[in-house]
């Protein structure tokens, strides 16, 4: 996903948004004669955010609301994602509850909110995966981080090699108020969402 690159991309800060080096800092102030504390040194410096500990559910929040000047409006263009998330291009190079080696860092799609109308006035509905089985989500709580289960193995595959774990597949629901029915896939694919939600697959 093109969002997820643009905030993992590493950043460099140089001009007004110079990173101020305490250590640089603190050099200076000794090198001075009376031992009194020199200004701030600024360096050049870069930045980037990587993921860590990937948790056992992961959220994703898309912005559907942007400021113009004064006034807001809400983006209803489209967005793709995927039914099964790879992390691992986000992730640090060492990562808390993932295994020395391991390549993949998979999520499976299980739900998402749409919001249809306005800013003003609008309705959010619920898409649902209804799943064989979510107990491998118990490996991947912080108390069994050591332990992941990989061990289960279903019939569909991403990029044709790896096969992924049991409870891919599900039937998918839309919810809205009171009223449940059973949708495709496809439709689920082409709805404006608004929150993404994915279960951890290794």
């Amino acid at each position: 996903m093109s969002c997820l690159n643009q905030f993992t991309t590493a950043e460099l800060l140089t001009g007004n948004n110079k990173f101020g080096c305490e250590r640089c800092t603190k050099l200076r102030t000794c090198a001075t004669e009376n031992g009194k504390r020199a200004e701030t040194v600024y360096t050049n410096a870069s930045k980037q955010f990587l993921i860590y500990s990937p948790p056992a559910v992961l959220t994703l929040h898309l912005k559907r609301f942007q400021q113009v000047g004064y006034s807001l409006r809400k983006v209803s263009r489209h967005v793709d994602f995927p039914l099964v998330l790879d992390l691992a291009p986000y992730c640090t190079a060492v990562c808390e509850g993932v295994q020395a080696g391991q390549r993949k860092v998979l999520y499976s799609l299980y739900g998402l909110v749409e919001h249809s109308g306005s800013l003003h006035a609008g309705h959010y509905t619920a898409y649902v995966k209804v799943r064989s089985d979510v107990g491998r989500l118990k490996s991947f709580l912080p108390h069994k981080l050591d332990s992941p289960n990989t061990s289960s193995a279903g019939n569909r595959e991403i990029d044709g090699a790896t096969p992924l774990p049991e409870g891919v597949d599900g039937k998918w629901y839309h919810v809205s108020d009171t009223h449940v029915r059973e949708v495709s896939e496809t439709s689920v694919m082409k709805c404006q969402a608004y929150l993404l939600f994915y279960e951890r697959l290794f």
